[in-house]
This record gives C-alpha cells, structure tokens and sequence, in this order.
C-alpha cells in the first residue's frame, strides 16, 4: 500500500462521498492506488483482471468473445470521450458514458472530466496533467453530486501539486 492509497481514501471515501476511489497513470491507465484501504476493499470495486465478455457486434444479434484489459479501456475513455469498441469497463462491470466536459472546472483548475453508469452506480473521471482520478458511487449510499466533488477536490489537489 502507498501513500497515495491513503491520501486518495482521505480525499474521498473517508468524506462518505464515494465507495470507492482509484488513480493511475495518464500515460497507461493502470490503477497503481485504490481506496478504502481496509481489506484492500477498494481494489475489489475499482478492478478486475483481465478477462473475456462477450460483446454484441453491429448486426445486433452475434456476438463475440474478447479480452478485456480495463486499463486500455479507461486509457480510451479519457482520450477520446467515448467509449472504445469492446465498451468501458472498470471492476469487472460495463458502464456507460452519460456525460463529458473538457473544460471542468475543479477548484482553481480546468480539467477534463467524464461520467459513466451502470444500473444504479457511477464513476466521476477527472484527468490532470499526468493522472486519472476515478471516484466510485453507489446510488443506495452516496450522490453522484458529492462524489464528482471529491474526485474533482483530489484532482485540483493534484493539479496545484504539478501532476
């Protein structure tokens, strides 16, 4: 466990805002901290090893066995704002783009930010200069209001740090 684990869990979950919170690198988009640190929680929310779904092709009827590796998929999200051909995934779950802004303002900082759903969870993406900030919520337990606020808190903190 970093440092960054617990100052991401300070930030974030401590507040009850989010579920979960997670942050990797602009350059390849692998989670490298994750939160709550209790039981390494977090990691189990914020991702799943490789593994295979079965995706629905454009026909709309066939489908197709692919590999998923999470962090292309977050790495695709941030850079183009939209979801790549495989879909997005995070935690072993599919979720949908509903909303982007390249120009967020977060404290003192403009920075890009994206949310994605599944059924009755989300996640609040905020890019820095080098790093992803992803704040996990679950409907039953946290707003999707204050949970882009931390993870746009944490990520103007970053920004005003230089990363």
């Amino acid at each position: 466990m970093s440092g960054w684990d617990e100052g991401l869990q300070e930030w974030t979950t401590a507040t009850g805002n989010a579920e979960a919170a997670a942050l990797a690198q602009l350059s390849d988009g692998a989670f490298y901290a994750a939160c709550p640190t209790e039981g390494e929680a977090g990691w189990g929310i914020v991702y799943k090893d490789d593994h295979e779904e079965e995706i629905l092709q454009a026909d709309g009827e066939t489908v197709k066995k692919v590999t998923i590796n999470e962090a292309s998929t977050l790495l695709h999200v941030v850079n183009n704002l939209k979801a790549p051909p495989e879909g997005f995934w995070l935690g072993g779950n599919k979720y949908r783009i509903t909303r982007t802004d390249e120009n967020e303002e977060c404290g003192d900082h403009t920075l890009k930010w994206v949310q994605a759903n599944y059924p009755k969870h989300g996640v609040h993406i905020v890019v820095t200069k080098t790093q992803i900030v992803v704040g996990f919520f679950d409907e039953d337990k946290q707003s999707s209001g204050n949970c882009k606020k931390v993870t746009c808190d944490f990520a103007a903190y970053l920004a005003g740090e230089g990363y």
